[in-house]
């Protein structure tokens, strides 16, 4: 199975615990057969990060959008012109079997887009966060940001939410049929548990 994989999080040079849940399972995919194609994608506004050298390699790439929550409501479809011909050309040489977006808004909108113009089912994972955005995004902002992640929502074959709070969450803004899951975040136990005492 081939993946592309549609991320804001993913770990940098300076900051090798951004999206590490993102980059950490995808040697572990790898060995189950599933190989992944990340995109990480980064506002052209932001400092520009370098890669994290310890991580999966993964193609960053800049968009244009707006700052803000103006900017939020817009930045998929950006992303989506920024993406859509090196994704076709990827997808060309050796196509894709899903999409996996992490959050509706920027990467699940364009996720979304890309899905329907190529026929690739998409699957989108809600972090918590983004599924809140509209107590950060006010008024018509706001109110745009909420039509395009039910958009999104309603356009995935899955959408999974990483607590039940989330699903839930996800459920109330979607107002209408999502195929939902719940999928925790793991943990490697041998690593991290409480001590014997």
């Amino acid at each position: 199975m081939r993946v592309l994989t549609l991320t804001p999080f993913y770990p940098t040079a300076s900051d090798d615990a951004a999206g590490c849940f993102t980059a950490e399972p995808l040697p572990a995919l790898q060995k189950l057969g599933v190989r992944s194609h990340v995109i990480a994608v980064e506002a052209f506004y932001r400092a520009g990060e370098k890669p994290n050298p310890f991580s999966p390699p993964a193609s960053w790439v800049r968009y244009p959008c707006l700052p803000g929550g103006i900017g939020l409501a817009s930045a998929g479809a950006l992303l989506h012109a920024s993406l859509v011909s090196k994704v076709r050309r990827i997808h060309e040489s050796e196509p894709f079997d899903l999409i996996h977006a992490h959050a509706a808004l920027p990467c699940g909108h364009a996720a979304s887009l890309l899905s329907r113009e190529l026929s690739i089912p998409l699957v989108v994972t809600v972090h918590g966060l983004d599924a809140y955005f509209t107590r950060q995004v006010q008024g018509i902002a706001g109110r745009w940001c909420e039509r395009v992640a039910r958009f999104v929502y309603r356009s995935a074959a899955r959408v999974i939410g990483i607590s039940s709070k989330v699903v839930d969450r996800v459920a109330a803004a979607a107002s209408g049929p999502v195929r939902m899951k719940v999928i925790y975040n793991g943990v490697d136990c041998e690593r991290f548990h409480p001590a014997a005492d």
